[in-house]
């Protein structure tokens, strides 16, 4: 599974890909997921902005396994460097712990209840479109 994505990346010689119909729904899948990892992203960083003291470096794909090869939104988030002396008493201070920790936990249940809420207007446009079919 952690390299399933790799056989997108191989030439056309290879046939045990999916090919056709497969590949192109595999890809819809990696792009619905994307958008979505993109969306939580920007929840995560908007949260950590109000308790993170460090420099607000944006919110960045990455080609990492990790997260191209996951089947549901992904998101990597570093929260300091251990070099940088700041970050580090950030990140090593119980308060500071609990408010980042509680942040991101924020950001989560926000998405949720955004997606929740997408989802259901979805299937509550579906459900209405099919009572009005004669």
């Amino acid at each position: 599974m952690e390299n399933e994505a790799v056989r997108f990346e191989r030439r056309s010689e290879d046939t045990n890909g999916p090919q056709g119909l497969d590949f192109i729904l595999k890809d819809l899948q990696l792009n619905e997921h994307l958008r979505e990892s993109a969306r939580i992203a920007e929840l995560v960083q908007s949260h950590l902005q109000e308790v993170h003291t460090g420099e607000d470096l944006g919110v960045k794909q990455a080609g990492f396994m990790v997260l191209t090869t996951a089947r549901r939104p992904a998101v990597l988030i570093e929260l300091g460097f251990s070099t940088n002396p700041q970050d580090a008493r950030l990140l090593t201070a119980a308060p500071s712990q609990r408010n980042l920790a509680s942040s991101i936990a924020d950001a989560i249940l926000a998405y949720l209840l955004e997606y929740e809420r997408r989802a259901g207007s979805a299937s509550d446009a579906e459900g209405q479109s099919e009572r009005r079919a004669p």
